[in-house]
């Protein structure tokens, strides 16, 4: 009967323990996933701030090209012979 009873208490710790050590296990595998995504957040937002700046660094890079080169075709459009004196003489 002692042993009866010694037995469903040392059952009972087991099943008490086995829980207990599930919710540990759940909780150590929920910090990790949590810091793995923590992680990825973090080097997708660099990331991002890295290729936006790129973006808008080659954007005007690109108007300013474009503007010296409308520059240059106003100049060469404007007059055939750039003095008179050369076109008298």
């Amino acid at each position: 009967m002692i042993a009866r009873r010694l037995r469903r208490r040392a059952l009972t710790r087991e099943r008490g323990m086995s829980q207990w050590s599930k919710v540990r296990q759940s909780r150590t595998q929920w910090k990790h996933q949590a810091t793995q995504r923590a992680d990825q957040n973090c080097y997708q937002r660099k990331q991002r701030a890295r290729i936006t700046h790129e973006r808008d660094r080659t954007t005007k890079a690109l108007k300013e090209a474009q503007a010296r080169l409308r520059q240059l075709e106003t100049q060469s459009q404007g007059l055939a012979v750039p003095h008179k004196v050369d076109l008298v003489f």
